[in-house]
């Protein structure tokens, strides 16, 4: 139907399909134009008291009329169903404007048929991937992990943008880590590319909305954690990073106009955090 009534648009543009057959469920994928989005129909084991043998629409991509993007594409994977054998699956969007970054959202559901149905969101992460399609790498910051979906346990990987950044593209980047294994999906880890920049953007990006117990969990001591939420401005871009090791598991970094911003970061106890923060 769509090749005939839109024949002058590029074949991509037009209507498309895909079903991903997940017994007792079916996920359809659609395209349009520059863009996807995903339903999914089954059929409750009964409505009212009595057995029920019709299909539904149970459920689609919550999100998709919010995202003001100019293209998005959607892949569909299907996901190990845990104890139960419910039916999961794990939906994964690109997305991105006229120009500039491309964005990641990674939206896994699950299909418990009993009584009325019921379609739970069981995975949701939303990221950033830069725009490495033009070979804009952040040198210093490769990205980590790999899209991993099969067997029990999965991986997800993301970038984000942060105070850290030096351009137009994210550095940090982490790689998470889901168990399926059970009825109940659960979290197990995240790595990074660089966790001893970690507690200096997690600081900022605290201190900016004047969170104090938040910085704190990040910094050596109270006294640091106050100074960032005191001298912290509404706006951070680091534009010049530099980055000096000081010691063993201690680094100094300084960004900004100028360099603005100095840190002082120390592996601690395991973890990486802020020792000491000044501006000039």
């Amino acid at each position: 139907m769509s090749t005939e009534a839109n024949t002058a648009w590029p074949d991509e543009n037009r209507f498309h399909f895909e079903i991903l057959d997940l017994p007792p469920a079916l996920v359809v994928k659609v395209t349009l134009l520059s863009h996807a989005t995903f339903f999914v129909f089954g059929i409750p084991q009964d409505e009212s008291g009595k057995p029920n043998q019709l299909w539904r629409d149970v459920g689609s991509d919550d999100h998709f009329f919010e995202r003001d993007v100019s293209y998005s594409s959607l892949d569909l994977y299907p996901l190990n169903r845990g104890v139960s054998g419910n039916a999961r699956f794990l939906a994964t969007f690109h997305y991105s404007g006229c120009i500039g970054s491309s964005g990641v959202a990674y939206d896994a559901r699950e299909w418990n048929p009993e009584g009325a149905g019921r379609l739970d969101q069981v995975i949701k992460q939303a990221g950033s991937f830069g725009m490495d399609y033009m070979d804009y790498k952040v040198p210093g910051f490769p990205q980590i992990g790999k899209l991993q979906t099969e067997g029990s346990l999965i991986t997800l990987p993301y970038c984000w943008f942060s105070a850290i950044d030096t351009w137009d593209n994210p550095s940090l980047c982490a790689v998470d880590t889901y168990d399926l294994s059970g009825d109940d999906v659960r979290f197990r880890s995240r790595a990074y590319n660089r966790p001893d920049l970690v507690p200096i953007a997690k600081a900022i990006e605290y201190a900016q909305h004047r969170d104090y117990p938040a910085v704190l969990g990040y910094c050596a001591s109270a006294q640091v954690a106050r100074k960032l939420v005191r001298d912290v401005p509404p706006y951070v871009f680091a534009d010049d990073l530099r980055l000096t090791p000081t010691g063993k598991g201690k680094e100094h970094v300084e960004f900004g106009l100028d360099h603005t911003y100095r840190f002082d970061v120390e592996m601690l106890a395991g973890r990486w955090l802020v020792v000491a923060f000044s501006t000039e």
